[in-house]
């Protein structure tokens, strides 16, 4: 849980993934290293054994970049920028590693993954950076609202910002599983990158679809809310709330919470 000198970062990531009630394998994938600040969740597709070779690939390059570039963070320029940049060339090395996997084994072929990537940067203001491609997400959990950090990259989604079905009908739409991004998909790998300032008391939560295509905002926020002080308990109680409603998919959950969170 320590900083390399030492110290413990003001955020700490607690994850927890699961298969859920109907699939026989998990296809999830995430990653956390508090020490760096660095946290990942990957949501892979792609036949039995694609998906989760897509999502762990992603997830294990993504992070070995992060490590690498790290450093870069800490020189007194453009910290927003170098961030920024770091995030793309990292998800850019997720699908590469992805493309090269399927030009080696051509029966992967057509497997992809989501991806969700959260870096702290240190130097005042404190800002989360967040890279996302596909239809997993990031909220912002603040002063008992939640809020999505992220648009899907999905035909549903695109339906809704256009106007042409309601939320309602975007819940049980036939089409609901249709991405227009994720890695290793020809030309549509490019992320969506965006910092948030974080206020002291802010808790960002990164989750797959397992969870907000079954669970509401309202009840995300309020399981978190009610296990304020124990992200663990949080993150296991929303994996249970998906199960409950029928834990149809794979679901996994990571959220940085204030480090103090993590000391009860």
């Amino acid at each position: 849980m320590e900083c390399i000198d030492g110290t413990i970062l003001p955020w700490q990531g607690t994850g927890l993934t699961d298969t859920g009630l109907i699939r026989t394998s998990n296809q999830d994938a995430f990653a956390v290293e508090n020490q760096l600040g660095i946290w990942v969740i990957a949501d892979g597709m792609g036949g039995h054994a694609g998906g989760s070779i897509a999502s762990q690939l992603a997830t294990e390059s993504v992070l070995t970049h992060l490590r690498r570039s790290h450093s870069l963070l800490s020189s007194p320029s453009d910290q927003s920028g170098i961030a920024m940049k770091i995030l793309e060339q990292a998800v850019a090395t997720g699908d590469s590693a992805i493309r090269d996997e399927v030009s080696k084994t051509p029966e992967l072929e057509g497997m992809g993954t989501t991806l969700v990537i959260a870096l702290l940067c240190q130097r005042p203001p404190m800002q989360l950076a967040i890279a996302h491609v596909g239809d997993s997400r990031a909220y912002l959990i603040r002063k008992g609202t939640i809020q999505s950090l992220t648009t899907d990259h999905s035909f549903v989604q695109r339906l809704l910002t256009e106007g042409q079905i309601t939320p309602e009908q975007a819940i049980n739409h036939p089409n609901q599983n249709v991405l227009l991004r994720a890695l290793g998909a020809d030309n549509q790998s490019v992320p969506d990158i965006n910092l948030h300032v974080l206020e002291p008391n802010d808790i960002v939560m990164l989750c797959t679809d397992g969870l907000t295509k079954t669970v509401s905002d309202e009840d995300i926020l309020a399981i978190v809310s009610r296990n304020n002080d124990s992200p663990s308990e949080a993150c296991q109680q929303l994996i249970e709330r998906a199960n409950s409603q029928g834990g149809k998919d794979n679901t996994t959950v990571v959220l940085i919470s204030p480090s103090g969170s993590h000391l009860h």
